[in-house]
């Protein structure tokens, strides 16, 4: 993949709605923020001291948008060449443009920081300046972002001759993850190799038998787990170095196939992907066995579970004690996904909210009827709710862990249905642009 900068532009015009000037909130306060939410039935109103405009960014049809690091990202994905463009958001600019050569798949930049930008095209990554644009370094494997300073690559060794030929169309198991290439046999080793964000500059390597799981904890355990097909390491991000280690047994003649981290627990997965069978939970800290048990085979269920310990049936899911396996409720024909420390949110669909609910008991704790979509803040564990209103505009509102309400935001003029926010601004979709508001908790 190559990549050419293009010539940076001057500051787009200025949005065409101008937030109050800052004497109308000195003068009133969040008394009025308060009197018109009552007047409103909790609803924001379109501007407000908590959801201010920022501006527009024009969008082609076949465009592609991400927001990362307070910089919003767009890629023209039918244009010839691709290009990649930058923009500051507060106040709207444009930073840089990058033009794609010399590759076939589409590019889109998948995670990083204030200052630098990952870009992933089909297994490769370049690690841009967020800046100015300029290529860091490259990986022809995918780069996994552990921190704002340390980056993970994970390479699959397979047996030459391997190689599966797409034209063949010949059935069987297909194996790997970590370049463009699928084998029929199994990998031999993979090479865990962690890197020094900004610079590609190597920190340690390690190299493990067979095809390995790899999952960053994040915060505050800030640790690295590998799984192998006979071994659970849980290593320490900055050196390689394990932190904890123990055998997993293997069941009936086989090895481990998958893991997950839910919380403070490790699970050992045992069987085909999207089967049923053994799992065994391990205590992060200890790495202790806390319990396993064997899942039946959801025989192509729609439903799911993610950061929680779930046993899945065909069109239900039943939480689990994550330290003793016992069944603590269950619910039917919804998803559900970890929300902070003691709650989960059920949704349909993966598209519709419906409800916060208490991880411990199932009990309802927030009802979120009437909100049409949700989408994830990232880096932060809340929620930016949407719902279309009558005079077409969109109604915007926080939901975060803990709380016994959501939080009216405001509302774009606009309808829109695809939207990205990190921690104070949300990026939506309308019509030909992309248009950026700031919010506050």
């Amino acid at each position: 993949m190559a990549l050419i900068e293009l010539s940076p532009e001057t500051q787009a015009p200025p949005a065409a709605t101008v937030p109050p000037p800052a004497y109308f909130y000195r003068r009133f306060g969040l008394a009025l923020a308060a009197l018109l939410l009552l007047a409103l039935g909790g609803a924001a109103p379109a501007s407000s001291a908590l959801w201010q405009r920022v501006g527009r960014v024009p969008m082609p049809d076949g465009g592609d948008f991400q927001l990362v690091g307070g910089r919003l990202y767009t890629v023209d994905l039918d244009a010839e060449p691709r290009v990649l463009t930058a923009w500051q958001a507060g106040p709207i600019r444009r930073l840089w443009s990058m033009a794609e050569t010399g590759g076939s798949e589409p590019f889109f930049v998948t995670n990083g920081t204030a200052d630098l930008a990952l870009l992933r095209a089909g297994r490769r990554t370049s690690v841009l300046d967020a800046r100015t644009g300029a290529v860091r370094w490259t990986s022809s494997s995918l780069v996994q972002q552990l921190t704002d300073q340390i980056g993970l690559v994970q390479e699959e060794k397979f047996r030459p001759g391997t190689e599966y030929d797409p034209e063949s169309g010949d059935p069987g198991r297909l194996y790997g993850t970590s370049s463009d290439t699928l084998h029929t046999e199994p990998a031999l080793s993979t090479e865990l190799r962690g890197v020094e964000l900004g610079t590609g500059r190597p920190l340690w390597s390690v190299s493990v038998p067979g095809s390995v799981y790899a999952a960053w904890t994040g915060s505050p355990a800030s640790a690295l787990v590998v799984l192998s097909a006979d071994k659970l390491t849980v290593r320490s991000p900055g050196t390689g170095a394990a932190l904890r280690e123990r055998a997993v047994p293997r069941v009936n003649g086989v090895g481990a196939t998958g893991g997950e981290v839910t919380g403070d627990t490790v699970l050992v997965h045992y069987g085909a992907f999207g089967e049923g069978g053994r799992v065994t939970a391990y205590a992060l800290d200890t790495l202790d066995e806390r319990w396993q048990q064997d899942q039946p085979n959801p025989a192509g269920g729609s439903v799911n579970c993610y950061g929680l310990p779930c046993l899945r049936t065909r069109n239900d899911l039943s939480v689990l004690d994550p330290r003793t396996g016992a069944s603590r409720w269950r619910v039917a024909g919804v998803d559900l996904m970890a929300f902070g420390a003691r709650s989960a949110l059920e949704v349909r669909g993966l598209h519709s909210p419906l409800r916060t609910v208490d991880v411990v008991t199932g009990e309802p704790e927030v009802e979120l009827g009437g909100w049409s979509g949700y989408f994830s803040v990232d880096g932060r564990d809340a929620y930016v709710l949407i719902r279309p209103e009558p005079d077409r505009s969109t109604a915007f509102a926080l939901l975060l862990p803990g709380k016994d309400a959501v939080q009216p935001l405001g509302r774009l003029p606009d309808a829109t249905a695809q939207c990205q926010p990190v921690p104070g601004l949300v990026a939506c979709r309308v019509g030909d642009g992309i248009e950026i508001w700031s919010y506050h908790a």
